[in-house]
């Protein structure tokens, strides 16, 4: 018997979401933001950079309703992933960026799904030390 034949295989490949791929999935949602969040071409390579930069475009549009709501859309679709990087920047950049302002954070709060929700108020009790209002424990929506 040939010795290669019998070696088994004792691991998978998992593919993983790059840093380019990840500026890219924020890029081709939130298009408009582009040359404010990326206006270089190294920003593909830095999604803690440009994640940072989309939070404070957040706090600056927190009036524009439906914008609001997209935002919480793609933090409870990134809230979903199992993927370290994906999850690493959207609570140190994104939620944490948000959360610094703290009427946007209950904003955004009341607009996300549960889990989003709790990820944002783990946020603000560990790196701004709030607690969350009693509002932020119900789930509301944008009217």
């Amino acid at each position: 018997m040939n010795s290669d034949n019998e070696k088994a295989v004792d691991f998978i490949l998992v593919r993983t979401t790059t840093p380019r791929e990840l500026v890219c999935l924020l890029l081709d949602r939130f298009a408009g933001v582009r040359d404010l969040v990326c206006p270089d071409e190294g920003c593909f390579e830095d999604p803690f950079r440009v994640y940072d930069s989309f939070a404070k475009v957040v706090i600056q549009r927190s009036k524009d309703l439906e914008f609001i709501q997209s935002v919480a859309l793609f933090i409870d679709e990134l809230a979903m992933s199992k993927e370290s990087l994906i999850r690493d920047v959207l609570f140190a950049s994104l939620l944490e960026g948000i959360a610094e302002n703290e009427q946007v954070a209950r904003l955004i709060s009341r607009t996300v799904g549960p889990h989003s929700r709790c990820l944002l108020q783990e946020v603000e009790s560990k790196i701004y030390k709030r607690a969350p209002s009693a509002e932020q424990g119900k789930r509301g929506t944008l009217h």
